[in-house]
């Protein structure tokens, strides 16, 4: 098990509360103030939800250096108290060792270097903005994929709807969360809302953002607004689909 995961696990009680002190190797280390439930599965739920790695990889675009994934990194490991990992394809490794644009391979060959980030995990969770979210949709297959997170999934290529990608949510094997602007240019709500997903698909809906997750002027409403928005809606859908080993 990777060095990021618990290590030690210590319990004490008081008359009214109970308190675990999660020991872990970085900063996932905590303390959780239930109140006192005396239930090992209880117990066992919260660690297991929040011993879970979530991973996230970049789109197609702009990897982990731009501001905007720096920023949602921060926020969902701020949130979960667990960093999150990012994973950052061979093609975008080398687009930033020297400076210039290059498209991405074949999808079918990021789904499987994907994969190889996670293979010596026994449960974790997959993330991706846009083209990310599309390779970790198709990684569900894999036993210790227990949640998927989209962050701006693109539906279609921008101004093709007849080109929708809908079948990679056709045979998820794990609950999916997709959070989408409204005005996504890869997948509007009126689009969207048209169709007929799977029911392990949920979607959440940011008012006013773009496929970047910028909003008009009107809206009032910072990146870093959106970001920390984007980050607690995660963490808290996590907790209530997961699947835990409990």
């Amino acid at each position: 098990m990777k060095s990021h995961l618990l290590t030690q696990i210590k319990d004490f009680h008081t008359a009214n509360k109970t308190f675990l002190h999660v020991v872990g190797n970085n900063a996932s280390s905590k303390v959780l103030t239930i109140d006192l439930i005396w239930s090992n599965s209880v117990f066992l739920k919260i660690m297991d939800m929040n011993s879970l790695p979530l991973y996230l990889a970049h789109g197609a675009g702009a990897g982990h250096n731009h501001t905007f994934l720096k920023q949602l990194c921060d926020a969902i490991s701020e949130q979960r108290q667990q960093t999150a990992i990012p994973v950052t394809f061979s093609y975008m490794q080398e687009q930033e060792r020297l400076g210039k644009k290059r498209p991405p391979p074949r999808f079918n060959t990021l789904v499987p270097e994907f994969a190889e980030h996670i293979v010596d995990e026994n449960s974790c969770i997959v993330a991706g903005k846009s083209m990310g979210g599309r390779v970790a949709t198709q990684l569900t297959h894999l036993p210790m994929v227990k949640a998927v997170v989209c962050f701006g999934f693109p539906f279609y290529p921008a101004g093709k709807p007849e080109k929708n990608r809908l079948s990679f949510l056709a045979e998820l094997k794990a609950p999916c969360l997709i959070i989408q602007g409204t005005r996504d240019q890869l997948g509007s709500y009126d689009w969207v809302g048209k169709q007929i997903l799977p029911d392990n698909v949920n979607i959440l809906w940011i008012e006013g953002a773009d496929h970047d997750f910028k909003t008009l002027k009107k809206y009032n409403k910072s990146i870093e607004d959106t970001v920390l928005e984007i980050a607690i809606h995660t963490k808290n859908w996590l907790e209530k689909n997961i699947e835990t080993e409990a």
